[in-house]
């Protein structure tokens, strides 16, 4: 009529971060009068892969009537925050535009999930100049997250290039004017074609030898100059409205 009497008399909780499995779980044993060494039993499952908490209840029975039940707290949980896999993400420089095939999507080793791919809630185009911070999330699904910061710098350092290497003299006898000068292009690797701007006269009627100087600006920063000679020159002599003066005889 004696029950076995466990061995121990509070069965230890069992915690795991990730999974319990049987081999985490010792079966525990009792004592009987009668039948001696008594070995637990459950219906209960012996792995648990999902995060919570749960009761294994054992059995020990001697086979002769007599039965003592222990129950056994089995807990799993995730404690262990995503690790980055790169410790400090590397800056992402760019001269005209950042997008978002230009930042490659950081990843992160998690304990129990494995490989956890970022995201943000941030932009990932920028078109316009100046420093910018990307919010990167690791989150392992079991209330585990890890953030990382990546620092985006659009930063145009390029001077536009002029289409013409020189530009020409430009000479008149009389005069030259706005018409006689074509506005010179640059080149720019962000903004494109550049028309070139002047504070210089572009009328010039007095002979002599000028210089326009044309600047080119991108916008972002950058500049390039390129002079211009501008002459005025007459080199042709009068013509007598008179080929042929006729001879006066008095």
């Amino acid at each position: 009529v004696t029950k076995p009497v466990p061995v121990m008399a509070s069965l230890p909780t069992i915690t795991r971060e990730c999974a319990v499995t049987a081999t985490d779980i010792p079966v525990p044993t009792a004592n009987d009068n009668c039948a001696g060494t008594l070995t637990g039993t459950t219906t209960d499952a012996l792995t648990y892969s999902e995060q919570g908490s749960y009761t294994i209840n054992w059995m020990y029975n001697d086979g002769n009537g007599n039965t003592t039940t222990q129950q056994q707290t089995i807990v799993v949980d995730d404690v262990t925050a995503p690790v980055p896999t790169i410790a400090s993400l590397p800056t992402i420089t760019k001269e005209c535009v950042v997008t978002a095939t230009d930042i490659p999507v950081p990843t992160a080793t998690d304990n129990c999930v494995g490989i956890i791919t970022a995201t943000t809630t941030d932009a990932l185009i920028y078109a316009v100049q100046g420093t910018y911070t990307i919010n990167w999330t690791y989150n392992d699904g079991h209330g585990n997250v890890t953030t990382q910061q990546q620092t985006i710098v659009v930063d145009d350092i390029t001077k536009p290039v002029p289409v013409m290497a020189s530009l020409p003299t430009i000479t008149r006898e009389c005069a030259v004017t706005a018409t006689d000068i074509p506005v010179p292009t640059a080149t720019d690797n962000c903004v494109g074609v550049i028309t070139a701007t002047t504070t210089d006269a572009l009328t010039y009627t007095v002979q002599g030898t000028y210089t326009i100087n044309w600047t080119y600006n991108d916008g972002n920063g950058n500049t390039t100059t390129q002079q211009q000679t501008i002459v005025v020159d007459d080199v042709t002599a009068p013509v007598p409205t008179i080929a042929s003066l006729p001879t006066i005889t008095r």
